[in-house]
């Protein structure tokens, strides 16, 4: 079976896009990967290393924007999105006392759900098995409460495995 990310990235490769946004720069794959179905990339860390490291994988792409900033400001710089992709958690290889914070995060996905055009789709993948998963409670009673005339929620997830990570995908109706 697919991991999470290969089903996001399966369900992406079916559309081509014009602006897309990796909310979580991380080591950059979601950003490669979203550079070759938009024509336009955006993405977001608030870690150096990551920038770097996203910047030495993406050279040579034209179409992709970097930001050392947290990802509730991706608003400053886009205006509207099609597809979007939050890779919840630490950054792998990193440190793993730094990872994505509840509060920052529900404000990034608000305003994201915001600025997704109609027919758009933001992935949120969830790690759970790590001390900062418990957002995952927090964030699941958000997204439960989203009004379902404007937007389809659904919720891809292993039943038989322990603290294993899960996607939701929200589209705007």
């Amino acid at each position: 079976m697919e991991s999470m990310i290969e089903f996001v990235h399966r369900r992406i490769k079916e559309k081509r896009y014009q602006n897309g946004i990796d909310f979580t720069m991380g080591n950059g794959h979601d950003t490669l990967f979203l550079s070759d179905y938009c024509n336009c990339v955006y993405s977001y860390d608030i870690q150096q290393v990551a920038l770097d490291h996203t910047k030495t994988l993406i050279k040579g792409r034209g179409n992709v924007t970097l930001f050392l900033k947290s990802h509730d400001l991706f608003d400053e710089d886009v205006q509207s999105f099609d597809v979007g992709i939050f890779n919840l958690g630490y950054l792998p290889g990193g440190d793993h006392q730094m990872t994505t914070n509840y509060e920052v995060t529900l404000r990034a996905i608000d305003k994201a759900l915001t600025y997704l055009s109609k027919k758009g789709c933001l992935y949120v993948v969830v790690y759970i098995g790590h001390d900062q998963g418990k957002e995952s409670s927090f964030l699941q009673t958000y997204f439960l409460n989203l009004d379902h005339k404007l937007y389809n929620v659904a919720k891809f997830e292993m039943m038989n495995k322990n603290n294993a990570p899960y996607v939701v995908i929200i589209e705007k109706r």
